[in-house]
């Protein structure tokens, strides 16, 4: 058993790999035309560096099921510190596209770790307060995408080199790895990773309806955390410090939206949070075209941030409840379906980007969280079907 101070260090150090996590993932978006002209790269190119990691991350989310169970989720987190810190390193010295396609793989390997296990952990520490805690986890998501994004922004708007940022969120990470406690001092719930077992999850008709609700969550979120500071600073002519106020406007709306889901998910249930979020994103998110002023374009990406804020850890935690299954194996799973979601909105997008402009290319967010929408009603409509899945009311 985990006694209360020995949860609430592990708890900290979770919230604290999930804001480094984030500044790791979002440092690209935000420095990506700064990259992108040291470089030579065209949207596509550009948008390939994000889609270039989802097949690794496929397979390495896959075999962290059998990592965690072998060798406990505390040691995977540890690692995929040490590994995400190696590639920040080694893509800080990229001198070509060639080189730097190859050497983002490095940081995908470690961020899909964290993917993995960092969400099966606090559901270990919390297995049942209705999702709360992983919404909070979440949370501390947007609020490192917040703080970094306008911290690089302005850093980079100040002439520093991008190169700098990515060495300096290596050492972040490096820090966060001593925060944790040895693995043979916090005794977590094992998990199960024999394939029978594996191949169960596999067989409920509930697990890849919400499996495909997560790879559109995934699509729509990434739609504007990787694209929105590109499209401002190109669109308006402004400086990476107009762009990174952008990320961050939208990260906010997704830290509060996040928090509130915390809150209210006891109340309200997260399948409803999930369902009436979607439906009034998808309605919301056409305004997009609309909008000519910059300043306006802030207030726009908050409340879209707001609508998508709870999708991702509230599905991975309404499966849970839903489907008997172990949660690690369960959860990962989902994240096989998020993570190549987002790699292939990046992707798309910059080719709508080269063949017409961003803002064309932002047609496809409202498609993306309509599908979320769709793929949830559905979810319960299957699992009447299967007597192995637990009942749920909307």
């Amino acid at each position: 058993m985990i006694n209360d101070a020995m949860r609430n260090r592990i708890d900290k150090s979770a919230y604290a790999t999930m804001v480094t996590y984030a500044a790791s993932v979002n440092i690209l978006p935000i420095a990506l035309v700064k990259i992108s002209e040291e470089l030579s790269m065209n949207l596509t190119q550009a948008g390939l560096l994000g889609f270039v990691t989802s097949i690794e991350q496929f397979f390495i989310l896959i075999l962290s099921i059998f990592a965690a169970a072998r060798f406990g989720k505390i040691r995977i987190l540890r690692t995929a510190l040490l590994i995400t810190a190696a590639g920040l390193v080694a893509f800080a010295f990229s001198r070509s596209y060639v080189i730097a396609v190859s050497l983002i793989v490095i940081t995908g390997f470690g961020n899909a770790m964290i993917e993995a296990v960092i969400t099966p952990l606090v559901n270990d520490l919390h297995p049942d307060d209705g999702g709360a805690k992983m919404n909070l986890l979440h949370a501390f998501w947007p609020i490192g995408v917040c703080i970094s994004v306008l911290i690089f922004g302005e850093l980079l708007s100040r002439g520093l080199s991008w190169r700098v940022l990515f060495l300096g969120t290596a050492v972040l990470a490096v820090i966060i790895y001593f925060t944790y406690p040895g693995a043979k001092k916090a005794k977590l719930p094992p998990s199960r990773a024999d394939l029978g077992h594996l191949g169960e999850i596999l067989r409920r008709p509930r697990f890849w309806m919400l499996g495909i609700a997560m790879f559109f969550s995934g699509a729509g979120e990434v739609a504007y955390a990787y694209w929105a500071a590109s499209y401002i600073q190109i669109n308006f002519n402004t400086l990476p410090r107009a762009g990174a106020f952008g990320a961050a406007a939208f990260a906010l709306g997704m830290a509060v939206g996040r928090i509130a889901t915390s809150k209210l998910a006891g109340r309200f249930g997260l399948k409803k949070i999930i369902i009436t979020s979607s439906a009034l994103g998808a309605v919301f998110s056409l305004s997009f075209f609309i909008i000519q002023n910059p300043a306006i374009i802030y207030g726009y990406l908050f409340i879209v941030g707001l609508f998508v804020a709870c999708f991702w850890p509230s599905i991975q935690s309404y499966a849970a409840t839903v489907i008997d299954v172990d949660a690690t194996a369960l959860m990962v799973f989902l994240s096989c379906f998020g993570i190549p979601g987002t790699s292939f909105a990046v992707l798309v997008m910059g080719i709508i980007g080269d063949a017409y402009s961003l803002h064309e290319a932002f047609v496809v967010a409202p498609v993306f969280i309509f599908l979320v929408l769709v793929f949830m009603l559905l979810e319960g409509r299957v699992g009447k079907t299967f007597r192995g899945d637990r009942k749920t009311a909307l």
